[in-house]
């Protein structure tokens, strides 16, 4: 063997190149979403702390269910956001991508697809296709927003498992309205998973609070 096309890859690998972000030695790094400004001191001396106090521990597995870590969340969210969030409603994980695949692991799968609209994330059509679903590419219109009527048609014609809907959006920027978000979800003829992307979350403008709740009723 000489190469990955050696190897008994799937067929619907093949070709497919693996996600990544250029790491560009400049001030402001806004395509890998990187706060420019270093941690205050007093934090930087209280996680060392931290660290500390979790390393005496280590012999041992951490709390698997993360509930401390999911009820400082639920408290913060609620908080933040408006909305009263319970620690059974915060989901924790490893990063954004194993949501995203344990999500797709049990919602979509062979036989299934999911639904985005970009241009988005690109871990939304990787992690689909890892996991076997189909991946189905929506439209936005020119200013990068989603374009509903089209979107309602898409869903309507394809009947996806998953719909995928971020905001504020990577990489454009742009948050979904409630109103447009609602009108994108409302009415579907498939009893599929919606969920909200905001993995840029703390950028947030007033509204996206709003979009998921309404996204997750």
């Amino acid at each position: 063997m000489t190469g990955i096309d050696d190897l008994p890859i799937r067929d619907e690998l093949r070709g497919k190149s693996p996600y990544g972000a250029p790491q560009l030695d400049v001030p402001v790094r806004l395509n890998t979403n990187e706060n420019p400004y270093p941690l205050p001191e007093p934090l930087v001396a209280r996680i060392a702390e931290r660290v500390a106090e979790a390393a005496r521990n280590l012999n041992r597995y951490p709390d698997r269910d993360a509930v401390e870590l999911r009820t400082g969340l639920a408290r913060y969210l609620s908080r933040t956001a408006g909305l009263e969030v319970g620690v059974a409603q915060v989901w924790a994980a490893n990063g954004s991508n194993e949501v995203l695949q344990q999500l797709l692991q049990t919602f979509g799968g062979p036989g299934r697809t999911a639904i985005g609209f970009e241009p988005s994330y690109s871990m939304h059509a990787l992690i689909s296709r890892g996991t076997g679903t189909g991946w189905i590419s929506g439209p936005r219109n020119a200013d990068f927003t989603i374009d509903v009527d089209a979107a309602r048609k898409a869903i309507a014609e394809h009947r996806p498992d998953v719909v995928f809907i971020t905001s504020p959006n990577n990489p454009t920027g742009r948050r979904s309205a409630p109103r447009r978000c609602w009108r994108c979800t409302t009415r579907r003829r498939t009893p599929g998973r919606t969920p909200p992307g905001r993995s840029s979350s703390w950028t947030r403008r007033t509204g996206s609070s709003a979009t998921v709740r309404r996204c997750c009723r």
